[in-house]
């Protein structure tokens, strides 16, 4: 079995079960829709992948949060990796699975599920985007490009102070 990029355990959860919520092939399937949903253009105008930090984060929180969950919720979650991995044909026509897919395919893909008409197809991206998209803005410079300006969430905001007359 390969060893897991996972965080190390602190105190509070000590009691929690250890066990990883995604399976290898579903990490793949994660790791391919974060670099699609965090990608960028350069300066040059070329895509690129979301940042590798951001990635391993969101990938390192889902695998966790999946591990502490309901056995229910984790089927579920397979459920939802295999529609997300095997809907590009239908989506976008192309021949090939979603974590197999160059980048800027990727992107398109997850572009068609957020305009698809179909309800339930968005909500497969809302189910992937979310909880990634908190985890991978949830530190670090991504945090600091959404405007936030505290080192932390648990810190005070920094105010602008007037000096009095």
């Amino acid at each position: 079995m390969k060893k897991r990029d996972q965080a190390p355990p602190d105190a509070a959860a000590r009691l929690d079960w250890k066990r990883p919520g995604l399976g290898d092939w579903q990490r793949r399937v994660v790791v391919a829709f974060t670099e699609a949903a965090l990608a960028d253009e350069d300066d040059q105008g070329n895509l690129v992948p979301g940042s590798a930090e951001a990635c391993a984060r969101a990938v390192r929180w889902m695998d966790d949060a999946l591990g502490r969950s309901s056995s229910d919720l984790r089927r579920g979650f397979v459920l939802l990796s295999l529609l997300m991995e095997w809907l590009p044909p239908v989506m976008i026509l192309a021949p090939s699975r979603m974590s197999r897919l160059p980048l800027g395919r990727r992107v398109s893909y997850l572009e068609a599920l957020e305009s698809s008409r179909t309800g339930l197809v968005c909500m497969l991206l809302v189910a992937f985007k979310v909880p990634l998209g908190i985890a991978a803005f949830e530190e670090g410079d991504e945090l600091a490009s959404t405007g936030f300006d505290r080192p932390g969430t648990a810190s005070r905001r920094r105010l602008v102070v007037e000096a009095s007359p």
